[in-house]
């Protein structure tokens, strides 16, 4: 029972450590580069790529 009780303290203390940091730290703003990559990497649409083979 002690230790399920020690698990439970150090999970509350991890998420409340977890919590405080979302607060206290800015979000990083998404900047153009970002949104390049997402570009980059985004599936093609349909009807692109239909001669393409996939294995």
């Amino acid at each position: 029972m002690r230790t399920m009780t020690r698990c439970l303290l150090l999970a509350l203390l991890i998420a409340g450590l977890g919590l405080t940091l979302r607060r206290a730290l800015p979000v990083t703003p998404v900047d153009g580069a970002f949104h390049t990559v997402l570009r980059a990497y985004a599936t093609p649409g349909p009807g692109a790529g239909e001669d393409q083979q996939h294995e």
